[in-house]
């Protein structure tokens, strides 16, 4: 629907227009109706219409003015003058001004507005055709150059070099210096990926954006190309002079962190830069830019977008397995689960920090969580929640380690509150109260009847209670989780068969392997 604006100082021709023209009917929604153009002039600047009728003469600023006034600061509305005068010269003043209606007042029927209404309407509908068609071709045409960038590059990246002076021509007809003799290769990353393709709904669209943004960017750089690499990498060539009086790196660094702001700004995307070190040959260019576009994951630990020199990146290290504390973490989640305590934040920070000190690699943080996650969801009995090949590659998609925390707090939260949810609905509280209490102490010797007691239950109902509500002996139960815990400990950690018996309540090794076996079929030391 078009928006409209009549502009006159007689009142009644307002009240005219206003009330007695279904403005809808003609696909048209009335904004105002204004007594003066000054008043006109600033409902336009927060809703520009479409169609403007206004009177020529006004007090104050007249029609004529008013018009080319609107037609400084947009060129696409049109205008209907409304005069009580049949004069030439008011009617030339309109036609050089691009008005096509001119109607005066004396000869204003509802017949005469609804007809100049519709023909109205038919030349905005063409003209919205005719721009639709010019941004298509505009488009295709940067999409075209952005392409055909994209291909130049993966070709000098993935293909045998060139010679020289032919890879140097082809820079040229990117508009490059010939006389520039070095060059400074620099990556463009996106921080927060998945936080783009949010906003702008797709990979493709994202990639569109960021390049074309760039290219427009750096038209005042004449001595800087852009080239898409991917929706999420960019790379740049900074072409310049080497000697004792310039220096590039100061240039370089301006330029990125100018990019960083006007994306951040202007797009809400967030970048980080990796800066190579400055060459002259070919051939060393693209060994840099192929071991930069590689180098995604010191970036992982950032906390902000950053601008970092090749030199500067620290290497991300794996020096001990997470294996060893997979024990100790899935052991911290159950209890926040069973327990119900929605404070997850200690938890969760305490894991970031542990693997950001460390500066892990983010594929092994990443395969933790997952499993982590499986785990979770198996012992809690509500995997069925869940798409795993889904979340997975959500995991997988993730490139920084706010990210992961975000989702750590989310899926916790969810975990907690479906526990919940469960535990209602599925047993009575006095079998939810036993369970929580049995896996939260499978350090201990744990007994019906003291488990009763803490239920203020007869130990004999008790035991009827929990049969009829789970299908299984509350001892069965309490073994049966003792054992699960166990196979976690022996598969997750270098304990001894002794330890993790002591570690689960049982005096006896021999009649904890003696259980194991009757659980697993097959002895604690052939589960390694």
């Amino acid at each position: 629907m078009y928006k409209a604006l009549i502009v006159d100082d007689d009142v009644a021709v307002l009240t005219f227009l206003s009330k007695m023209i279904r403005w809808e009917d003609y696909g048209y929604q009335l904004i105002g109706a204004c007594t003066n153009a000054l008043d006109a002039l600033e409902l336009s600047k927060d809703h520009m219409p479409d169609l403007i009728i206004t009177d020529i003469g006004m007090p104050g600023m007249d029609g004529i003015e008013f018009i080319k006034t609107v037609k400084q600061t947009d060129e696409h509305p049109r205008f209907v003058i409304l005069s009580c005068h049949d004069d030439f010269k008011f009617a030339q003043q309109a036609v050089q001004l691009g008005v096509q209606e001119y109607i005066l007042k004396e000869t204003l029927h509802i017949e005469i507005v609804q007809e100049l209404l519709e023909r109205v309407h038919h030349r905005l509908e063409e003209d919205n055709r005719l721009q639709k068609k010019v941004e298509k071709l505009h488009f295709q045409a940067l999409q075209s150059k952005s392409v055909w960038k994209e291909h130049w590059l993966r070709d000098f990246l993935t293909t045998p070099l060139p010679e020289e002076i032919k890879w140097r021509e082809q820079l040229a007809e990117y508009g490059l210096d010939l006389s520039l003799t070095h060059f400074v290769p620099v990556v463009c990353r996106m921080y927060r990926f998945q936080d783009a393709i949010t906003r702008y709904q797709n990979e493709d669209m994202v990639k569109f954006i960021i390049c074309n943004a760039l290219d427009e960017l750096l038209q005042s750089e004449p001595d800087v190309l852009a080239f898409s690499y991917s929706a999420e990498s960019f790379c740049l060539l900074f072409a310049c002079r080497k000697g004792l009086k310039s220096n590039p790196d100061e240039w370089v660094e301006q330029v990125c962190k100018q990019l960083q702001r006007t994306l951040s700004k202007v797009l809400k995307v967030q970048v980080s830069f990796l800066v190579g070190e400055i060459e002259q040959h070919h051939a060393a260019i693209k060994h840099q830019l192929l071991g930069l576009l590689q180098a995604a994951d010191p970036f992982f630990y950032s906390a902000t977008p950053e601008i970092l020199r090749s030199s500067q990146i620290r290497p991300l290290n794996n020096p001990e397995d997470l294996l060893p504390f997979y024990s100790e973490y899935t052991e911290q989640v159950n209890h926040l689960i069973i327990e119900g305590n929605r404070d997850v934040h200690p938890v969760v920070d305490s894991f970031i920090q542990f693997v950001t000190v460390r500066r892990v690699q983010p594929i092994t943080v990443k395969h933790f969580l997952f499993k982590l996650m499986l785990d979770i969801q198996m012992k809690l009995t509500f995997s069925h929640q869940y798409n795993y090949e889904k979340i997975q590659g959500h995991l997988e998609e993730m490139d920084n380690i706010s990210q992961l925390k975000e989702w750590m707090i989310r899926f916790l939260e969810g975990a907690i509150t479906l526990m919940d949810q469960i535990s209602t609905k599925s047993k009575k509280a006095e079998i939810v109260d036993a369970q929580k209490y049995v896996l939260l102490h499978l350090d201990q010797k744990i007994t019906l009847g003291e488990v009763a007691e803490r239920l203020f239950l007869n130990a004999s109902y008790f035991s009827r209670l929990f049969k009829k509500e789970t299908g299984e002996n509350f001892i069965e139960y309490v073994n049966r989780m003792k054992m699960e815990r166990a196979k976690e400990l022996l598969n997750e950690s270098n304990r001894t068969i002794e330890d993790i018996s002591q570690a689960l309540g049982y005096d006896n090794k021999g009649y904890f392997v003696k259980l194991f076996k009757s659980h697993y079929g097959v002895p604690p030391s052939r589960v390694h």
